[in-house]
Parts: structure tokens; C-alpha cells; sequence
């Protein structure tokens, strides 16, 4: 059994990880639309030097988009992990067409940590629990740029 299955079966055995629920477009649709006002908020924070914190918000702008994926494939997730899990399952079972590149850029369900290429998690794990405030300017433009492609997708994706 593959690793993301044994995951997923990991995630669903407790409620406060994964549940399946009945698949909501409306809840799928306020999720993008947190995406959207996280993305404005990360703008307006890039513009008052607050870069830490933007990289944070950023995070979770991404994280909404997964979140109305999952939502309209019947899943309610209160775990980042599972929600990664879940969304490369939909990837493997072709019920989702997404690039698991885009995917385990953001995250990864392996327990190694990638110290050359990290994950946009980590970053955002450093951000926050780190004493540094300032970030390297690269990450938060890495991290818009997926922002973008991440809530095109989510669109055409919940538009099916």
C-alpha cells in the first residue's frame, strides 16, 4: 500500500483530522473567496515591510484553495497534512487535475525535511516560530507566484 493511502487511512481515523462530508460547493466557494481576501492581505502587508507575516498569510491563502478542493470532493480537513494527503489522492485517482509538482511545493507527507529545496510550509514554519522578522524577498514572490497559479486552478477546478 503507497504512502499516501496509508495517510489518508491515518487522517480518517480520527474526526478532529479528516472527515468525509458531502461534497459543498457553496463551502468550496467561501474557501476560494478566503484565498482571495488572504491574497490582499498579503499585498498590503508587502507594502508596509511586514514580510514575515505576509509570507504567513500567503500560507494560507494557498491552504484555502486546497481546502475548496476538498470541500467539493466531500472532505472536511482540520489537519495540514491530511489535507495534502487528500489532495495528492484525488491527484492519483485522476479524480483532481492538478500537478502534484504544485502540490508538494507547498507541502510534502514525507517526514524528511528537504533543507535544499524547502517546502513552502517550512518557510512559513520558520517565519513564524523563528525570531527573524525579515525574510528573503524571493520566498514571498515564490509564494505569490503560487498564489496565483493556485486560485487559477482552484477556479477551473470548481467550475467542473
Amino acid at each position: 500500500m503507497s504512502r499516501i493511502n496509508n495517510q489518508l487511512r491515518w487522517c480518517l481515523k480520527d474526526k478532529k483530522r479528516l472527515i468525509k462530508i458531502k461534497p459543498d460547493i457553496n463551502l468550496a466557494n467561501k474557501h476560494l473567496e478566503k484565498s482571495k481576501y488572504n491574497f490582499k492581505v498579503v499585498q498590503i502587508l508587502e507594502k508596509q515591510n511586514i514580510l514575515d507575516w505576509a509570507l504567513n498569510i500567503g500560507f494560507y491563502s494557498i491552504y484555502h484553495c486546497f481546502l475548496a478542493i476538498l470541500s467539493k470532493h466531500g472532505y472536511e480537513s482540520r489537519n495540514q497534512s491530511c489535507t495534502t494527503t487528500v489532495v495528492l489522492n484525488l491527484i492519483k485517482e485522476k479524480k483532481l487535475d492538478l500537478e502534484t509538482s504544485l502540490v508538494l511545493e507547498f507541502d510534502t507527507i514525507e517526514t524528511e525535511k528537504n533543507i535544499i529545496n524547502p517546502t513552502i510550509r517550512m518557510n512559513r514554519e520558520l517565519s513564524t516560530y523563528g525570531i527573524e522578522t525579515s525574510i528573503d524577498l524571493k520566498q514571498l514572490e515564490r509564494v505569490k507566484e503560487m498564489i496565483i497559479k493556485v486560485q487559477k486552478e482552484t477556479i477551473k477546478i470548481l467550475s467542473k
